[in-house]
């Protein structure tokens, strides 16, 4: 049965903090000889207040040419989101593994998306919360997942979002992925990362 050739390219941006009021861009990739790719964006807030008129944008550009910037094209984008973020602060240090994280009274609701921002940006990392106990003096909420790294005591913001797309670029020579974060009248600081996924041909 014929499967899928996969190239995994980890990343294509790596962990990285964006103050407001400025844009960044990935590294660019070659796709001259790709037909699919799978283009993952993780985004986080970095700041206790809501975005004002828009968020974060992320754009996918593609370019016909080997080389040179006056052809880059936009063909895919997402728009993160603008409200304040829950700043939940940790009561310790959290080992790898852990599930449980103790906190204060500002406990963040299920299904929100947190970032545990290390003091070394490549340890950070995203996380989903899946149960929360909201008993005064015994805050506590419960992500899906064991942390993959330790870490320490601090104020961290939810508000996190991933983004996703797969896309043909068959007809492509070069893709990047723009991080846009001066398009709202107050912006504010962000994480991102970016990685890809892409295919071949058929082995």
């Amino acid at each position: 049965m014929a499967s899928p050739v996969k190239a995994i390219q980890d990343e294509l941006k790596a962990i990285s903090a964006l103050a407001a009021d400025l844009q960044d861009v990935s590294s660019v990739k070659d796709i001259s000889t790709i037909a699919i790719l799978s283009i993952f964006v993780d985004h986080a807030k970095d700041h206790a207040s809501a975005s004002v008129g828009a968020g974060t944008k992320y754009e996918v550009q593609v370019s016909q040419k080997a080389s040179g910037d006056d052809t880059w094209r936009t063909i895919f984008s997402w728009q993160a989101g603008i409200t304040a973020p829950t700043a939940v602060v940790t009561d310790g240090e959290e080992a790898a593994g852990q599930t449980v994280i103790e906190c204060g009274a500002a406990v963040p609701e299920v299904g929100d998306k947190l970032i545990f921002k290390n003091s070394t940006l490549s340890l950070s990392e995203w996380v989903e919360v899946v149960a929360r106990v909201t008993t005064g003096g015994s805050e506590t909420f419960t992500i899906r997942d064991g942390l993959t790294n330790i870490q320490a005591a601090g104020t961290y913001y939810t508000q996190g979002e991933h983004f996703y797309c797969v896309l043909d670029v068959s007809a492509f020579t070069r893709l990047r992925v723009i991080a846009n974060n001066n398009l709202g009248t107050t912006n504010r600081a962000i994480v991102w990362r970016c990685a890809c996924i892409a295919m071949t041909g058929i082995a």
